[in-house]
């Protein structure tokens, strides 16, 4: 029988970084990586060793996470912006009912704090009710985050051409220093989050903390980079993969570095910055844990520490995301509850990035909506047992595809070209233009071997394909109905 205190309604406070590998914490197995806060959150609540996003794209994957749906479901496949705001695809359907929707109906109130990025950015929209302050472009002099840097009287480090920000070549992530506090976005963000706790306090509250970092531009101040030292980073273990067996597009893929344009110097300095930005979020999330401390609701408080996608940072040749590679797809995930979830524990069972929304909704006694394509695991959660296995699936536009990139080709057969399975130990990747790739995850976690042309591993691309398209039809397959 839960205790009193764990039958209240909690708050729910989720921070929701940007492109944070699932690798780059403590708690998740870095040995490297410093960050205590969000370690010392892992050890009082749960962590989701296998948790996946539903799409390894900003906006699509941010979509999905809110609402229990999968992108095609959603209709937000591609990044959106202001250029593209009439375009199909480009931005979340309105009719589309987030979590905040659903609590806001259920008596809680709801804000949003950094990063929204799903349409309509600077209107409070999807039951964020009671608190909406977000930034959208670095590069509008309207956007409140420039506006502010303008206020504080320093340079925008995140501005076109900024003298703060260093790269090599066009396919590399671009980082640099800042010399000023003030020029940080994450440190912004929990600004912003701070206050709007303050107004939300007499619960329940859910509160969104959408953090961009570590996405590039990867800006650190000096005294952080200095707890990386270049010559200690350690490399990226499968930068030099040869793709051989994998699909042809790869090759020429967007984000691809091209082999031997980068040596481990360079390789090294670029990580240090990203490892560094890191260590900032995790410091920036201790300075929000300690004023959930401060106003007395920690221990009645969800929390949950993910990101978005993960970032691909060298392994298999390549940066940023996009691709179904473990490092892209694959996220962080720790969610802690004093009152309701048991401390220390481990989910190893794989958990997709339409199952959260469900989950959060039925730990605060919320209605979940019907049809998601998502699953709650409360219950296991609380209880402190594996869900029982289901496979997960993730779906993919094809910014990989120069084309779409570059021209702004937004046509169907791109916005949906490329779709992923995880079932137990094997992965599967459906490509509509090109090869499929097979991987056994046990024994080649690194994914360098594709087995999906072996004659032996046919019945078992049959089944995954079969399984893809189940998955697909539980709200319909949409732009994916080729899957069939």
């Amino acid at each position: 029988m839960q205790s009193p205190a764990a039958q209240r309604r909690p708050n729910v406070l989720w921070v929701m970084c940007d492109q944070l590998r699932w690798d780059a914490l403590g708690c998740t197995g870095s040995g490297y990586v410093h960050t205590p806060n969000i370690d010392a959150l892992a050890r009082r609540g749960v962590v989701l060793r296998n948790a996946y996003c539903a799409s390894p794209v900003c906006s699509p994957a941010r979509a999905s996470w809110l609402s229990g749906l999968y992108p095609h479901a959603t209709g937000q496949l591609v990044n959106y912006g202001p250029k593209r705001a009439d375009r199909p695809g480009c931005r979340m359907r309105k009719d589309v009912a987030t979590i905040a929707d659903v609590l806001t109906a259920d008596g809680y109130r709801c804000a949003n704090a950094g990063v929204w990025h799903l349409g309509d950015d600077e209107h409070p929209q999807h039951g964020f009710d009671a608190g909406w302050a977000t930034y959208r472009y670095h590069r509008d002099p309207n956007d409140p985050l420039v506006r502010y840097f303008a206020d504080c009287g320093v340079a925008n480090p995140y501005r076109h051409g900024a003298a703060e920000v260093q790269r090599y070549g066009p396919n590399t992530l671009p980082f640099g220093t800042i010399d000023d506090p003030r020029q940080q976005r994450t440190t912004w963000t929990v600004d912003r989050a701070i206050e709007l706790l303050d107004g939300l306090a007499g619960a329940p509250f859910f509160l969104l903390c959408g953090v961009k970092d570590p996405h590039p531009e990867m800006l650190v101040m000096p005294e952080l980079l200095a707890r990386y030292p270049e010559h200690e980073v350690p490399l990226p273990a499968t930068r030099h993969d040869p793709l051989a067996g994998k699909p042809r597009y790869q090759h020429d893929a967007m984000f691809r570095i091209p082999p031997g344009t980068l040596d481990d110097r360079s390789y090294r300095r670029m990580l240090a910055h990203y490892y560094a930005l890191v260590t900032h979020v995790d410091a920036e999330m201790g300075r929000l844990l300690g004023h959930l401390r401060r106003l007395g609701v920690a221990d009645d408080t969800v929390v949950v520490f993910s990101s978005d996608h993960g970032e691909l940072l060298g392994d298999h040749g390549f940066v940023e995301k996009c691709l179904m590679y473990e490092e892209s797809v694959r996220v962080p995930c720790v969610l802690a509850w004093p009152d309701g979830l048991p401390a220390g524990g481990e989910v190893h069972c794989p958990v997709g990035g339409v199952d959260l929304m469900p989950t959060l909704l039925e730990l605060a006694g919320a209605p979940i909506p019907e049809p998601l394509d998502g699953r709650s695991i409360a219950g296991p959660l609380r209880r402190g047992v594996e869900p029982e296995p289901a496979p997960v699936l993730a779906e993919i536009a094809a910014i990989t595809s120069r084309d779409a990139a570059e021209h702004g080709n937004l046509a169907p057969e791109l916005l949906a070209a490329h779709v992923m399975l995880r079932d137990g130990d094997w992965k599967y990747v459906r490509n509509r233009h090109d090869s499929d790739e097979l991987y056994h995850l046990a024994d080649d976690p690194r994914e360098m071997r594709n087995l999906a042309a072996a004659a032996e591993h046919g019945p078992r691309v049959e089944a995954m394909r079969r399984a893809i398209a189940a998955l697909l039809h539980v709200t319909g397959p949409g732009e994916y109905a080729w899957c069939s």
